[in-house]
Formats: structure tokens, sequence, C-alpha cells
């Protein structure tokens, strides 16, 4: 793959001197004098006088105007660091055992019909709902509970400490909140003594605890709760420490929270003040409150609140959504319920983060197309019938994840989310934020398409709340308890969307992936089909079993490498490690074993003949390299100097033995179709050695046009495209062919993509300062400032533009679609901190290597 450089020079032969000029090739090297490789560079002083600089193979320019002769400086390439002996010492003892297959096989079952089952939401028993639920009296009028087994449930899931909540962890809210609620139920009831007091000494020895904890972790709607039960308990005459300074203190906060509210307000649209109405008793108005009742009875899903308002009400459809919910559940109730939209998209999310969703793409697109029936303008809940829409767990993340799978939803959404000072919130009405639902509005901002600027507010104003959340040592989420909440915000941070390869996400992911991660509502829930063991389990196995087939794949590329002669050409930089690595990032499942060969065979030449034809190669020579490809004529190798010929000969066996495979998967011919590809990617390597032996700078559109082929990429991906497992007609390969604007933009964005990093204001450093030198020549006396702003907008305009193609052009298979765009955003990854495969081995890029290619996951 050729990729951008960070020189912009090439030497000619004048006669008596050689000349330092812009070139626009994407290598460092420089060129030739006569023929003959040069070994001889020459510096311009102050005195203008030509000086010797020795051997060297490297160079970059600088000067004082954009059209002046520049100063040489010498540059080399970093030799190759992924040598056999290197990738040999690397070589784990890992071996995929059949019991390995076997196990994997199975949990692909077990989490299919995990999606399959799916219906309003798996999750656990919320002890304080339940407790609520079980104070509704008989309806007959009976001095019983209306649903006894909720009582009994109380009675027997006391935990051993006299608590009620979650077992597994220990929060102080979340204890505290349930033990309260169930220790006054059974005092209503009057049974479970033992029990009540029980309870109580938990609460005393165990209630100050709460100023411990952090304010993040307080659960959602506890400050108008718990102060009104302590009210009720206390006229209950229940023996507790209502004189406890965090008590006052939650108390003030109740009352100032309340006389901030707008009188009207909580009757005049649906918010999360619905959710607690179990807390407001003493100030609703219930015949208004009424109009806001949810479709399918709830109060905004919450049981607690459902059975209070049922409890004042009377109304049949409350009854109706309790008796739905414990039909479900049995003898308890849950926090809130359905959680249907919630529990698709995050369990979508889950497997695609782990890298193992390719075992899943019916469930899948069930699972998207069942949101997307529900989805809503407004936004939505976590509930199909949720009237409060959230930007967290369903609205930012549907609207990510269903625009990649090419459905049709409005960034406007948003919109809903946004106060006046342009902040973005969770819940209407509400200012509070925590970790993840920024999290997710930030990987949503990554998706825009050109001029929706709703997206780049919120990757502005999500960045700055994330990058201060990791400052803050004591930062927490509000929203759920992670395992590497931290872990999962710098990943995101450092690799946006367009710079996250599938293998890299999946490696980091299973590192922070919790298993038994928890949420926090009212109470703390758990999600089954979220959070478990069996996808985590999953997904290390079949990262170590792909990474076994990579690494197989590697050393035949290796073999391929040393026996097409092609390490002994010394003009050319030896990447093949890196440039396998590219496909296999992305394109890292089993049946691409062939598209990953062809793409880093191919890749490679781009590599070799952009160094050919960027430096080592006479004209005349490349000339006659070119008619060789268009002839497709191994006899003319003969005319050929020697590293020629190996080029010539490698080019010719590799692509043969490509084009008969070509033949074979598509059903037709396909070498004529690769000749004219690569009759065209040399065409123009050539336009830009003459330009450069001509002295010829062109105007920055003719530049582009050219650049965005010169890049290489386009090759590679139209090649590579033959082998995704799709018959191609030549309408759908023109749909991705050179003059498709999907190439184009994925040309260009790939060229400029190191702009920012290498572009100096001594012209000459990058693609992006020749790019400015050729603006200026278009618009004299235009500033560098000025020009370079221009290219920066041009390539942030092409690259939302190619997300568009990408997610729009369904009328080509997604493989061949899904890989024009991965080539572009791997030169994203490559380019992070500048220098890619010229400058490689780069540090970041070898760690990336080495973690997707030899350590197993443990």
């Amino acid at each position: 793959m050729a990729l951008p450089s960070s020189s912009l020079s090439s030497q000619i032969h004048t006669g008596a001197t050689t000349q330092c000029i812009p070139h626009f090739h994407s290598s460092l090297n420089a060129g030739t004098s006569a023929g003959k490789r040069r070994s001889l560079y020459l510096r311009w002083g102050k005195d203008n006088q030509a000086k010797k600089l020795g051997p060297s193979k490297i160079v970059a320019c600088a000067g004082q105007d954009p059209f002046s002769v520049p100063t040489l400086v010498k540059r080399e390439f970093p030799p190759g660091f992924w040598k056999d002996h290197v990738i040999e010492s690397l070589m784990p003892s890992y071996k995929v055992a059949p019991s390995d297959e076997k196990r994997i096989e199975t949990l692909i079952s077990e989490i299919k019909n995990m999606f399959r089952s799916m219906g309003y939401g798996e999750t656990n028993p919320s002890a304080y709902d339940t407790a609520w639920v079980a104070r509704i009296p008989a309806v007959d009028g009976s001095e019983k509970p209306q649903f006894p087994e909720t009582l009994e449930w109380i009675l027997q899931n006391q935990l051993k400490d006299g608590s009620w909540g979650e077992e597994f962890y220990f929060l102080a809210y979340d204890r505290i909140l349930a033990t309260l609620a169930c220790i006054i139920t059974l005092t209503i009831w009057q049974t479970g003594d033992t029990q009540v007091q029980k309870g109580i000494e938990f609460f005393k020895t165990q209630a100050g605890k709460i100023e411990e904890e952090a304010d993040s972790h307080r659960p959602s709607g506890f400050e108008i709760v718990f102060p009104a039960m302590l009210k009720e308990a206390k006229a209950l005459g229940l023996d507790l420490p209502y004189e406890l300074p965090f008590i006052q203190q939650i108390t003030e906060k109740r009352e100032a929270k309340l006389q901030r509210l707008p009188p009207d307000l909580l009757y005049a649209l649906p918010t999360t003040l619905l959710y607690s109405l179990e807390g407001l008793q003493e100030i609703v108005d219930w015949e208004k409150i009424m109009k806001l009742q949810s479709k399918d009875g709830s109060s905004l899903s919450s049981p607690a609140s459902t059975a209070a308002v049922f409890m004042r009400t009377g109304n049949k459809k409350c009854l109706e959504f309790l008796n739905f919910v414990l039909k479900k559940f049995g003898n308890h109730v849950p926090c809130h319920y359905p959680l249907d939209l919630f529990e698709r998209l995050w369990a979508v999310d889950t497997v695609e983060r782990l890298g193992i969703d390719h075992h899943f793409k019916e469930e899948i697109k069930d699972a998207l197309d069942y949101v997307y029936s529900h989805w809503d303008e407004r936004g939505i809940g976590w509930a199909r019938e949720n009237p409060v829409p959230d930007i967290d767990d369903d609205t930012a993340m549907g609207l990510r994840i269903l625009r990649l799978h090419g459905y049709n939803v409005s960034s406007d959404v948003l919109k809903t989310f946004r106060d006046e000072n342009g902040e973005f919130f969770c819940f209407l009405g509400q200012t509070q934020r925590g970790v993840t639902d920024m999290l997710n509005v930030n990987r949503c901002s990554h998706v825009a398409f050109p001029g929706e600027t709703i997206l780049e507010e919120a990757k502005l104003c999500t960045e700055r709340y994330l990058r201060n959340a990791l400052e803050d040592a004591g930062a927490f989420d509000k929203w759920a308890l992670k395992k590497n909440i931290r872990g999962e915000v710098e990943y995101a941070l450092e690799y946006p969307w367009h710079r996250s390869m599938p293998r890299l996400e999946a490696r980091s992911y299973i590192e922070n992936y919790g298993p038994n991660d928890v949420w926090l509502g009212k109470t703390m829930y758990m999600m089954p089909n979220i959070s478990n063991e069996k996808y985590l389990e999953l997904a290390k196995l079949d990262f170590n079993r792909v990474q076994f087939l990579h690494r197989q794949e590697l050393q035949d590329i290796r073999r391929w490498w040393n026996s097409s002669g092609f390490s002994e050409l010394g003009f050319t930089r030896e990447r093949v490690a890196e440039i396998y690595f590219s496909p296999a990032s992305f394109l890292f499942e089993p049946e691409f074993a062939t598209c990953r060969a062809v793409y880093t065979k191919t890749s490679n030449f781009t590599v070799i003949l952009d160094d050919l034809y960027d430096a080592h190669g006479t004209l005349d020579n490349l000339k006659l390299f070119s008619e060789s490809v268009k002839r497709w004529d191994l006899s003319l190798v003969d005319q050929m100097p020697q590293d020629m010929k190996i080029c010539f000969k490698g080019f010719y066996n590799t692509f043969n033995e490509i084009a008969e495979e070509g033949r074979k998967r598509q059903g037709r011919d396909v070498l004529g179709y690769i000749r004219k590809v690569w009759e065209v990617q040399l065409g123009a390597y050539t336009k830009e050695a003459e330009w450069s032996t001509a002295r010829y700078v062109p105007s920055y559109d003719e530049y582009i046009e050219n650049a965005s082929v010169s890049i290489a990429l386009g090759t590679v991906a139209l090649i590579r495209a033959l082998f995704t497992g799709e018959i191609l007609t030549d309408d759908i390969l023109s749909k991705i062919g050179r003059d498709s604007k999907f190439l184009y933009l994925m040309g260009s964005t790939g060229r400029f993509v190191n702009a920012p990093k290498t572009y100096h204001p001594e012209r000459g450093q990058g693609e992006g300062g020749f790019a400015v030198q050729c603006y200026m020549k278009d618009h004299p006396g235009i500033s560098e400032e000025e020009a370079l702003k221009h290219v920066y907008s041009f390539m942030d305009n092409a690259f939302d533009e190619l997300k568009r193609e990408f997610v729009n052009n369904r009328d080509v298979p997604a493989p061949c679609r899904g890989g024009v765009f991965e080539t572009g955003g791997i030169m994203q990854l490559f380019y992070m901190e500048g220098g890619g495969l010229t400058l490689s081995p780069d540090m970041e890029i070898k760690g990336h290597v080495k973690n997707s290619l030899f350590p197993p996951v443990a």
C-alpha cells in the first residue's frame, strides 16, 4: 500500500547540476541521475553553490519560496523490523485444540438462542420495587396483599447481614434504600418481625457508609424517594437514626429540588419524575398525572412508581401492567421493565466490540429491525413504549449502530438532549451527566455526515467532558458500575471509530469488558443478555483461533516475499508484516484468507513500485516497465536493469496467480481487469515522474485528481474486491471503480491524512505541504495559513462524504463497501502519529502488529 510521505522532494539531472524540486510520490526516496541509482547528493549553500552530501537514499526539501530551489537534507528509511527471526521469536506455543473448536460452536449456539429469545428484556429482582408492589392491598377488599407472592419473596430473600438488595455488589445507597422499603412493607402487613429487626440493625450500622460513597453513585431519584420513605417509617414508629447528618443533607437536597421544580412541569410533559412518583405522593395531582401514563399502563416502566399510582387511583391499566410484569418474573419485579430496546442495542454493541459479531449476522439484523420499528424522531428510551427518551443507553447508541447498518436515521434526534448552553445531558429536564452517556454520545458523533453540526458539537462537548473525567481520579459513572470504564474512555478518545480497527477494538474490549457489570437505576440491576461470561469466553477463544490463522498467513506471505527476491531490492521499504496487519485488522474472518493474501501482495507491490517510480528508476526505464505491464509481455524484461527485472517477474507471476484464483471465484477471466487497474495506477506514477522531470507544478485540482490515484489505495481495494465472496458484475464494479465518488474520496482522504502531521512552513515537507503550494499557485497572494486551512477543510469534508458513501451506497455488497472504507480507515490509524509506513517501524504501529498477531488473549 503506497502511503503519503513526509517529504516532497526529488532530484533531476539537468546537465551540469542536480537540483531539488517538489515531487509528488508517497515515498521518501530521492531520484536518480542518468539511469544510475543516485548515490551522491548536493546541498545548495548560501552562496547558491552546489556542495556534495555523500551517499544517501532519501532527502527532504526546504526553502523560503514555494518555487525556489530548496535545501537538501539527508534522510534514511528505517530498516524493516519484522524480519523472519523476529517473527519466529514471537511465535507463541498456542495451538487451536479440538476442544476449543467444540466449545466455540457451543457458545455460538447458546448466544444465538439468547438473541432469539429476547423479548421484553431479562434482568434481576429489585427488592425495593418488589416491596412497593407487595404493599398493594387486595382489590377484593380483604385484608391481604394483592400479590402475596411478593410479600413472601421479601421474607425469603433477606441477606445474611440483615439487608435487602443486590447480593454480589455492595453499594450502601442501594442496600439502605431497598432495606428501608422492605422493613416498611413488612411493618405495614405486620409480619416478619425478626426480619424487620435485623433490617433495622443493618440500617443503624451501615447507613453512615453512604457518606463515604461517591455522590455519582447515588441511584436515580434517591433524593426524592428516600426522605419520603423515612417520613413514613417515622410515622410507623420504626426505630431508625433519623438525625444522621447525611439524612439531613438528603432531605435538604429533596427540598431544594422540589423548590426549583416549576409548578406545572410535572404535568406538562413526561419527565424522569414519573419514575419516582412514590416519593412525591404528597404533592401530586393524581388526576393530572394520569394524562402522562405510559401506553402499557406503567409510570415510566417503574413497578414501584406504578404501584404507588395504583394505590392512589385504582387505575386498572396500572394493575394490568403489574400483572404483566409478575407473569414474567413470578414472585418479584425488577426496577424497571420492559427493557427491550436497551437490551437489544447493548447486546449488538457488545458482540461488535468483542469482535464476535460475524457469528450473529442474522440475529443482529433481527434485533436492529426491532429497534428501528420503534425509532422515534424525539429519541427512544429503554422500552418501546417509554415516553421519556434517553441519550445514553438508547438514542445515541441507536443512532450510531442503526446508521452504520444502513438504517435511515437523522442526527436531529440529538437536539432533544442539548440545553441552551450547547451541553448534552441524558434525560430531558436533567442537568446531570455520566461517563457512560457522554462516551456513547462521543462514539455516536464520529458517524457524522457532511453538514451535521449537531454531531460536531456533540464531539467537542463530550471530548471535553471525557478528558476532564480522566483527569479526575475520583470520577465515577452515574449510570453503571463497570469493570474498567476508564479504559473504555481512553481507547475511545485515542482510537475513534474511523481509526478503530475491529481487531484492535476487540483486544482492548476483551480486557475492559465486565461480564458482571451492573447498572444504576433507582436500584442496582443487571442485564444478563448484555453482561455475560459467555460473550467473553467466546471472544477470547475466537480471537486466539483467528490470530493463530493470521500468524500462519503472515509466514506464508514472508515466504512469498523472500522467494520472489524482493528482499534483495535495496531501494524499497520492507514492511511486509505491517502491510499484512492492515487487512488482518479489519478483514479478519477466516473466510477472507485469500482476500487478505491478495490485499497484502497488492499493497506490497504498490510500495515497491511507488519507490521505483518515485526515486529509483529513470524515466525511460519507468516507461519500459509501464509498457511491459500494458502488453503483459515478459520478454521485455531483458531490457531492464536487474532490480527492475526482479520487480517485473515477481509482479507478472503474482498477478497471473491472483487472476487465476479470481477467475475461479468470479466465473470469468479477470486478468484484463487487473491489468487495467494497474495501468491506471502506473499512469499516475508516471505522470508525477514527468511533472518532476519537467519541474511542473500542477494546479490544485489537477494535483488532487492524480494524487487520489497515485496513493494506490484504490488499486488495492479494486483488486481485493474480487475475493470478498461476492460475484461482482460490471455494474457493481463501476460503483466502486476509478470513476466512482467512493474511490475518489477514499484516495483523497488517504493522500492527505498525514498532512497535519507533515506540513511545515518551510515548504516541501509532506503531501500537505505540496498541496499548499499548488493551492497558493492557483490563488496568488493567499497566505500559507489560509492555504493550509483550505487543505484541512478539504480533508474533513472529504472524510465526512466518505462516511456517507460507505453508509448509503447500498448497491455495493457490504464486504466490498466495507473494504473500500476500511482501506481508507487504516490510513487514519497509520498516520495517527505521523510517519505511516515510510517512517515505520513506528513504536505505535509495532505494538498494534504485535498485539494483533502474536500474544494470545488470556
